[in-house]
């Protein structure tokens, strides 16, 4: 299995833009193209602390939750009658 895999991986990651692909029809070369682009203001002066705390704080919170409903479904060994 692990010789099939070895032999058939080069041809696996042959795709469509791969070098290891041989082209099915000759292509012609890649013309240039005029690409426009506007600078916009941003909306702000950079990183925002807040929405950064907000997330995290999210985060631990269903962490947690998470967590707790993980640990809630756990089986304790029943007691013995002694």
């Amino acid at each position: 299995m692990l010789l099939a895999t070895a032999v058939l991986a080069p041809a696996g990651t042959a795709g469509r833009y791969s070098h290891a692909a041989a082209p099915s029809t000759p292509r012609a070369p890649a013309q240039r193209a005029v690409v426009r682009t506007e600078l916009v203001p941003a909306s702000s002066d950079g990183f925002d602390w807040l929405d950064a705390a907000a997330g995290f704080g999210l985060a631990i919170g269903l962490a947690a939750v998470v967590l707790l409903v993980a640990g809630g479904h756990r089986t304790r060994p029943a007691k013995s009658a002694s």
